[in-house]
């Protein structure tokens, strides 16, 4: 399962200390500005992948701070924005090593 948040730069702080939490740490969200993967607003966004169960448990945790879930054409766009990040990522380490 995937999910995308927003959070201005005002939250910045306050997102740090929570995402330096053991269960984040463990998770392994992706903070991006949110303007470098095309998101029309200033702040970040945070991407998060994993099972169902732990992103239920992040979306839990994150639910009384200023991060914001996308939802709608919102959070696709945003999620693709991660997947290609991260596609292209694994395509030039297979060209490194394969």
């Amino acid at each position: 399962m995937e999910l995308a948040y927003y959070y201005d730069m005002a939250g910045n702080a306050a997102m740090k200390k929570i995402l330096d939490q053991d269960f984040f740490k463990r998770l392994g969200p992706i903070v991006r500005d949110a303007r470098s993967v095309g998101f029309d607003k200033e702040g970040f966004l945070l991407y998060i992948k994993a099972r169902d169960d732990l992103v239920e448990e992040a979306r839990k945790l994150l639910a009384d701070t200023p991060a914001r879930l996308l939802e709608g054409d919102e959070a696709e766009s945003v999620i693709n924005a991660f997947r290609e990040e991260q596609e292209s990522a694994e395509a030039g380490m297979g060209t490194l090593f394969g």
